[in-house]
């Protein structure tokens, strides 16, 4: 039982690992300025009723970590998934498929909040109130989710499990974004 349960948690952990590690290199290349040539707004400072569609801090470098960083990480998780329990059964579908709809869809979620947010006139790497840091700290974890749940049948239980670890996880980033100063509190 208690096996079982460390399997769990660990097969819950594998689904946000092609995230936590794409996300830690690109805290990386922000502190030592990899690849500045793609630090550019997505949004081209294209503007919608003269606020920014998403703002500066979401921009190709970090699209570039986290879709095509975590789809490598996912291509690993697949590679190992046969002989390791503890790695999520979804890491057996075709790796580059589920890498690219994974992490596209978080980096989705992160862009639909972040329009959002410039709507209701929040400025861009600050927080609204209660609701809307949930959504800061889970917009992308949730366009992922229904990727997992849709498209790959994933368990809600598992992805439940999963979720409150990117939580904790997305928080210690945060943290540690701020100790480098790449992030205002």
């Amino acid at each position: 039982m208690f096996l079982d349960s460390l399997v769990i948690l660990g097969q819950a952990f594998s689904i946000t690992l092609p995230i936590l590690i794409s996300g830690l290199f690109f805290i990386a290349s922000m502190k030592l300025r990899w690849l500045t040539s793609l630090n550019k707004p997505i949004d081209f400072g294209l503007t919608l009723g003269k606020a920014p569609l998403f703002g500066p801090n979401k921009n190709w470098r970090g699209a570039f970590f986290y879709i095509f960083g975590g789809t490598l990480v996912t291509v690993l998780l697949h590679l190992a998934q046969p002989s390791q329990p503890w790695i999520s059964v979804v890491f057996s579908n075709d790796p580059y498929l589920l890498g690219l709809l994974a992490c596209s869809a978080y980096v989705l979620g992160e862009l639909i909040n972040s329009f959002i947010k410039r709507r209701l006139r929040i400025a861009p790497g600050s927080q609204g109130n209660l609701i809307q840091r949930f959504f800061d700290n889970t917009d992308g974890a949730l366009a992922m989710g229904f990727v997992l749940i849709f498209g790959y049948g994933m368990q809600l239980s598992l992805l439940l499990i999963s979720f409150a670890i990117s939580l904790v996880i997305h928080a210690s980033t945060d943290v540690l974004m701020r100790r480098l100063k790449l992030k205002s509190k």
